[in-house]
């Protein structure tokens, strides 16, 4: 953190972004109201005045935001220090930093993902042809975790450590990249408990380090495209999540179900908040001045080479105090509840939007829906 914090003073000052106000931190009322289907079917208007007067303004606001695209769209931070400089004067050290972060970050931190992968794959043989004890496991698999952020330049600050998720229950939190499950496995402890990891089926490299890594930790994927397959993987989250024996770990889990910038979060589905077991939430806030951490790319490897390039991705996991289900709560508001506790945590919008919408063409039909309802209301 004290390189880290060189970078700031010195790097900050020279591309002019040092003493400007964090925008981040900006985030509309938790009572914010968006242009949603929902929206305009549950509310009811008195006259079409007061219709066209509401929705004139919910609309100016969504096209203003562009609140179904605003989670997935890469923008250049003013305050990055990875952009080409907008000042003439600049461009030295800024070729240096380019230079320094190619020739010598870049030439590290491969040596490093190299080491760590083979560390992986050793470690999981030695441990399932040894039949050794779930401790070692669990050691393996947290060092894995650390050598794997340490080779893509990751530098995780944890805060409220005793609010860790426990068994048993349901760790949920925001979505900015395949790494994250590396990112909450390296905060576990030697002594304590894992995680049972849950994502979604890949392939190329991604599917090397689950192929692995589910020999060191509990592992349950699902094919987003198997209806079938969500449906089993829905009924074993929630009965592993009930178990109480010494060597089950508390599920991990992403309910947006994809990626977002963390400009916002993503809407929860609802299925795991059932009130059947505690819900520990995990909020996960960037600091993309030097880095991005959001996967934007269409592969993985493009993604992870533009982050091993980067001078370091920060990010800050917050735990949350564990949180139930009330009995008067539907699992639809009681997943809304967790879902706006991770964004006041964050200062982002809760967005109620999924993350299906990022694609063009559910865009285009979300926006069909939103034109018939409104012609319907005025």
């Amino acid at each position: 953190m004290i390189l880290v914090r060189i970078l700031e003073e010195v790097l900050g000052g020279l591309v002019g972004w040092k003493g400007q106000e964090e925008t981040f931190g900006k985030r509309a009322s938790d009572k914010k109201s968006f242009l949603t289907v929902d929206h305009l079917k549950n509310k009811n208007f008195e006259n079409s005045f007061e219709a066209s007067t509401e929705l004139i303004g919910l609309g100016i606001q969504s096209i203003l935001q562009d609140d179904l695209t605003r989670p997935f769209q890469i923008e250049e931070e003013e305050a990055s220090l990875l952009h080409f400089p907008k000042e003439t004067l600049n461009l030295p050290f800024y070729v240096f930093g380019l230079g320094f972060r190619w020739g010598f970050l870049f030439p590290i931190r491969v040596c490093f993902m190299v080491f760590s992968v083979l560390f992986l794959t050793i470690s999981s043989v030695i441990c399932v042809v040894l039949n050794a004890e779930m401790k070692y496991f669990r050691y393996c698999g947290i060092t894995f975790a650390k050598l794997f952020n340490l080779s893509t330049g990751l530098i995780v600050n944890f805060h409220d450590k005793k609010n860790r998720p426990r068994v048993p229950g349901v760790a949920v939190a925001n979505h900015l990249s395949a790494n994250d499950v590396m990112t909450i496995y390296s905060g576990c402890d030697y002594d304590g408990v894992g995680y049972t990891i849950t994502g979604q089926s890949h392939g190329g490299f991604v599917k090397y380090l689950y192929k692995y890594g589910g020999k060191l930790t509990p592992l349950l994927l699902v094919d987003r495209a198997c209806d079938k397959n969500r449906n089993a993987l829905l009924q074993a989250i929630v009965e592993h999540s009930k178990k109480t024996e010494k060597d089950t770990y508390p599920v991990l889990l992403f309910p947006e179900g994809y990626c977002s910038n963390n400009k916002a979060v993503l809407q929860f589905r609802k299925a795991i908040f059932n009130g059947e077991t505690a819900i520990y939430p995990i909020a996960m806030k960037q600091n993309s001045r030097f880095g991005d951490a959001f996967w934007s790319e269409d592969t993985f490897i493009p993604y992870l080479i533009r982050i091993m390039t980067s001078w370091c991705s920060i990010i800050d996991m917050y735990y949350l105090p564990a949180m139930y289900k009330e009995s008067s709560e539907s699992e639809e508001q009681f997943a809304k509840r967790v879902q706006c506790a991770i964004a006041a945590k964050l200062s982002v919008d809760a967005l109620p939007f999924d993350g299906k919408l990022k694609s063009e063409k559910e865009r285009e039909k979300y926006k069909g829906k939103l034109q018939a309802c409104l012609a319907e209301k005025l």
